[in-house]
């Protein structure tokens, strides 16, 4: 049973302070430079295309000659400032493999299970001696199912898929305790519309994806792969059906329906609740159930017991052998690749084994390679260097929101609250995870995940009845990226993203706060945007807006939706408004905050001119280089589907041609392309 991924639980960035202890002493780490890490300021400027008029197409202004001149690595769908920073903390995890290898751990500590981990993952000669074997005994508990009874009883565990899933989060109407989660799930391609949609692309994907299906089931041995490969994405296809389309679950009034056990047992009648709890090893007569997308857990439930048991057996085979593929023989690795990543993804090669052996660990004991990273990279004047930069971001909302003129008093005073409650939580968490009771042995690669997944699971249940651990993090300090906890009210910047372009303590402060700024205010803009808004200071789910300012703040959200609507990335591929609405919101509201904050920073002083840029041009500059990229286009189809983020060239241009202070800095006139009329220009916060 897989752990139900909620959209409403975190939004990361790509999605009073907490305490936390002192920031280790950096190792190794070399003395900071003088200067930036880029240009003689903090941008690098030979990126730029200056043919390019800021007020056509600032992305390519800012990025063109990269744009131009760039070759994307053949292993890459996308590649950016994040994908560059990525590989950056790929390689500080390598180097910090190599030095828990030369130590020598003691055995059964965490650093010796992540250093076992990793060399089970890069002996490739013992996966291909063991071949098949590990699968083995899951295939014969799949081969003795007889009923409907033993498909349920296998689909309540980690080692198997279902039409729905299982997680603990916390209570969104009683955020300090946990509460079991149900969300849709089932499915081996990307989303519903893979299976349902009309179109040239998605047909070419259907095709490939039963040529996959019928390459597992012929390397399972299956007698008849192709028959069975029917079998399944027909049963897929009916899955696809009852599941919610992306942007409806972020209707959170329609999406997240609390309601006790029993009434939870009723709504959703053909599968034995009772018994499948058990099953999961969670506690009898739990207080209620959390239906995230609620029709589709009861149509993904009704199938179990309307579907034939023999589909539902293949089906049990080929997810088993499929969402293991990379942790068995080369020939199911291979064939992985081919679907997820060269039809997917428009990949031309698999990335080096040792950057996906770190990708391992961070999925399956992440915090444990984290502690040993942060102690490494992370010195502890970025730290409060950014704990300051929050702090000027928060005031800068806290003074818009007490002047914007479209807001009540009631509802201001209800967003106020909500701001001085956010906990802004920066670098590693307060406490590490115990991995103790993790089993890990060098020789057996898919057995150490299995057990990682049953570790995880057994995690989260013992959670349950227990106050919610608010110094728990999503993310791991190494992984490039941020987020925001609707449920916490908590904004969350890993270590790792703490680096040029986005944060660099020799940098500028236009740089800083046009780069890291923006990253930090677009996560506070996450409390407020389409789905935060629905969630008070405590993190539950409550609506705290008037009618009035409701309405306002509608129709300024559906100007933002149509015009990222018309941004059309590929050949009849668009961008979905409503899906991306949060995101847009984050990155509109985001920018404006961190510009207020930089003009508060200035304390009533103009900026010095540097290399001919004012302090304003080198503020948007440096938004505009975060988010220089390349991708694929069949990577980039698949983003338009299944991410709730805009394509990056719009969530640079997207961003600035509403904000009337970036006019100024460029000059940007009626014609120009990206201008806007004044009443044109979408502000919200």
């Amino acid at each position: 049973m897989r752990r139900a991924l909620l959209a409403a639980a975190a939004t990361c960035l790509v999605a009073g302070c907490s305490s936390q202890p002192p920031a280790p002493k950096a190792e190794t780490a070399a003395p900071a430079p003088a200067k930036p890490a880029l240009g003689t300021f903090g941008v690098d400027l030979s990126n730029m295309d200056t043919t390019v008029k800021p007020g056509d197409d600032f992305f390519r202004h800012a990025n063109g000659k990269w744009l131009a001149t760039f070759k994307m690595p053949a292993d890459k769908a996308r590649y950016g400032a994040f994908d560059a920073l990525g590989d950056k903390s790929e390689a500080d995890v390598k180097a910090v493999l190599e030095e828990l290898a030369a130590k020598k751990p003691a055995p059964g500590t965490t650093p010796a299970k992540v250093g076992d981990m990793y060399a089970s993952w890069m002996d490739e000669a013992a996966i291909e001696a063991r071949g098949t074997a590990p699968l083995k005994p899951y295939l014969a508990k799949i081969e003795a199912v007889t009923d409907t009874k033993g498909v349920l009883a296998l689909m309540a565990t980690p080692e198997f898929a279902a039409p729905f899933s299982i997680g603990i989060e916390a209570d969104p109407q009683d955020p300090k305790q946990y509460a079991i989660w149900a969300g849709q799930d089932g499915l081996g391609m990307p989303d519903r519309d893979y299976y349902l949609e009309k179109g040239a692309s998605f047909d070419k994907y259907r095709t490939a994806y039963k040529a996959y299906v019928t390459k597992i089931f012929e390397l399972l041995g299956d007698a008849t792969p192709a028959a069975s490969a029917d079998q399944v994405i027909a049963l897929e296809t009916t899955i696809a059906r009852g599941h919610w389309k992306q942007a409806e679950l972020r209707d959170v009034a329609r999406a997240i329906k609390p309601m006790p056990f029993a009434q939870f047992k009723t709504f959703a009648p053909t599968v034995d609740w009772d018994a499948f709890m058990a099953g999961l090893g969670l506690p009898p007569n739990p207080a209620k159930v959390v239906a995230y997308g609620d029709t589709a857990v009861k149509n993904g439930a009704a199938l179990v017991g309307s579907q034939p048991v023999a589909a539902w057996k293949k089906y049990l085979a080929f997810h088993l052998a499929s969402d293991n593929a990379t942790n068995l023989p080369k020939a199911f690795d291979d064939a992985s690749f081919e679907f997820f990543g060269k039809t997917l993804r428009g990949l031309e090669a698999k990335r080096e084994r040792w950057k996906r052996g770190v990708t391992l660990l961070d999925q399956n004991i992440g915090e444990g390679v984290g502690e040993a990273y942060v102690a490494k990279f992370f010195p502890p004047d970025h730290k409060a260097k950014m704990d300051a930069l929050v702090a000027n971001l928060r005031k800068a909302l806290e003074g818009r929101l007490k002047t914007l003129p479209w807001m009540d008093e009631a509802t201001r005073a209800e967003a106020l609250k909500k701001l001085a409650t956010f906990e802004p939580r920066v670098g590693y968490p307060s406490k590490w995870r115990d991995y103790s009771a993790l089993t890990i042995d060098k020789g057996t690669l898919f057995e150490n995940v299995v057990n990682a997944r049953a570790f995880e699971w057994k995690r989260q249940v013992a959670r349950l009845g227990k106050p919610v651990d608010r110094e728990e993090w999503g993310m791991n300090p190494q992984e490039v990226n941020a987020y925001y906890n609707p449920l916490m009210n908590q904004i969350t910047f890993p270590a790792a993203i703490l680096q040029p372009p986005f944060f660099d303590v020799n940098a500028d402060p236009a740089v800083n706060y046009g780069a890291i700024g923006g990253v930090i205010g677009h996560e506070i803009g996450h409390g407020f945007d389409d789905q935060g808004r629905a969630f008070d200071e405590a993190g539950r789910t409550r609506n705290w807006w008037t009618p009035e300012t409701d309405a306002k703040f509608k129709a300024a959200t559906r100007q933002l939706g149509a015009q990222y609507a018309k941004y059309c990335p590929v050949p009849n591929g668009c961008i979905n408004g409503d899906l991306t609405m949060g995101e847009n919101i984050g990155d509109l509201g985001g920018l404006t905050m961190a510009y207020t904050a930089y003009k508060l920073s200035l304390n009533g002083k103009e900026a010095p001119v540097i290399d001919g840029l004012t302090g304003d041009q080198r503020f948007f500059l440096a938004w505009a280089q975060v988010w220089r990229a390349l991708a694929r286009e069949d990577d980039t189809r698949q983003r338009l589907v299944t991410d709730p983020h805009s394509m990056p060239e719009f969530r640079c241009n997207g961003v600035v041609r509403n904000m009337d202070e970036w006019y100024a800095a460029f000059n940007v006139k009626e014609g120009d392309k990206l201008y806007l009329p004044p009443d044109q220009r979408v502000k919200i916060w």
